[in-house]
């Protein structure tokens, strides 16, 4: 049993219910065990006693509630989830890295260091995350999903029971982050360190939440290759792969070493100027990434780009003898401009993919909330939870990616603060 210090325990969230214990009611309230209104101490959501007294029996000592005859939990874990402990179902018990992070198996219960209940394990070696019924095949972890696990314990029938599961074609010593972007990018192994730098940058938060993973198993990766007519990147239409010239790759990092996500560049009719996202890699993941969304995130691009757009043209209206559709400003104008980036003016597909872009980078991120808080909250949401926005059909995976990630200690808390 892992003991824990006095920090962990401020941590450690409890559950709210009642205990049946001998025939007598008892009143949980975030872990705090009360008999008659009086403490007696405390229980964690993965079912560990700590420092019990009175009815429970006097001990400093960490318990769990399976060993304790009689003694049933029932009500919500500290999301508001239901749980009965012990349960009905048992499993293993022992110590499980998951991802490289240490948890705690308690007859197939996982939980974190701080006795978080994270998921469930069977003596068939499956993992089901919390958040549906016990046991639901919805809640499986598969080979999308599961990252790498070992575990060291006994079944439930007491057997000793060592078990290890490995993610597909995965390079071993590297993260989940690394991997999902080496697959992505198929020329990674070529790289220069600098420019493997910049892609990892480019898609640092997009691997990290499990988005790259769910648009590269959907519509493909990216590649190196040569565009005949000058542009950075193609997306293809139909086969959602993306082709990024070689030598504008080159100029991108460059212009990102010199001055991050955005810069602010002369144009042939002087003195206007055009402000630019140096992120090709995360330009044309946004056109892939758009792929995904459901019809109801599309239109609300869309309305927020014809709002910009309208916004532009009354208060930037293009020069009479420019050609182009890229959103021109006087000096003056660069930093109360409408849209993010000159080129976000061009259309709906281009703004969508340039405010991916400049958000997937951190002074990116901030600037953008600063000019379109509207898409910065959109964007904010698809990073956080997005199987609000994304079509129906991913939904069910990325859900559980997520859980899987945060267990394994990639997703955390503050990765919009990356």
């Amino acid at each position: 049993m892992v003991t824990q210090s006095a920090s962990e325990q401020t941590q450690a969230r409890g559950p709210s219910g009642f205990i049946e214990f001998n025939g007598e009611m008892l009143v949980v309230d975030y872990g705090r065990v009360y008999s008659e209104g009086s403490p007696i101490g405390f229980l964690y959501e993965d079912g560990t006693f700590k420092d019990t007294a009175g009815v429970l029996g006097d001990s400093a000592r960490s318990r769990v509630i399976d060993d304790i005859p009689g003694c049933v939990f029932r009500g919500i874990d500290h999301d508001g989830q239901e749980l009965v402990l012990p349960g009905s179902e048992r499993g293993p018990s022992g110590q499980m890295t998951y991802n490289g992070v240490q948890l705690n198996v308690i007859n197939g219960r996982i939980s974190n260091q701080v006795h978080q209940y994270l998921a469930d394990f069977t003596d068939a070696g499956d993992i089901y995350m919390r958040g549906g019924p016990p046991r639901e095949e919805g809640r499986r972890l598969d080979e999308l999903t599961q990252l790498t696990t070992k575990f060291e314990g006994v079944k439930s029938d007491g057997k000793k029971w060592n078990h290890e599961w490995a993610r597909p074609l995965t390079r071993q010593g590297k993260s989940y982050i690394e991997n999902e972007v080496i697959r992505y990018f198929a020329d990674y192994d070529n790289l220069q360190v600098q420019q493997k730098k910049y892609v990892h940058e480019s898609l640092h938060i997009w691997a990290t939440s499990g988005l790259l993973q769910i648009v590269r198993k959907s519509e493909g990766n990216a590649m190196l290759g040569n565009i005949k007519h000058g542009a950075a990147g193609v997306t293809g239409v139909r086969t959602g792969y993306v082709t990024l010239d070689k030598d504008e790759f080159i100029k991108e990092i460059d212009l990102f070493k010199r001055f991050g996500a955005l810069a602010i560049i002369a144009t042939n009719l002087r003195p206007y100027l055009e402000v630019r996202v140096n992120l090709v890699v995360a330009h044309e993941f946004g056109h892939q990434m758009e792929f995904i969304l459901s019809q109801a995130t599309q239109e609300k691009i869309d309305d927020l780009y014809r709002e910009r757009r309208k916004r532009a043209d009354k208060i930037h209206p293009l020069p009479n003898n420019y050609e182009g559709a890229s959103e021109m400003l006087q000096p003056s104008q660069v930093y109360n401009r409408v849209f993010i980036s000159g080129y976000s003016r061009a259309s709906k597909h281009e703004y969508w993919a340039e405010c991916l872009a400049a958000f997937s980078v951190k002074d990116g991120r901030e600037k953008l909330k600063e000019i379109d808080p509207g898409v910065h909250q959109l964007l904010c949401q698809l990073v956080t939870k997005p199987q609000d926005l994304i079509r129906r059909v991913f939904t069910d995976t990325v859900i559980d990616l997520q859980d899987s990630l945060r267990m394994g200690g990639e997703m955390k808390d503050d990765l919009l603060n990356y």
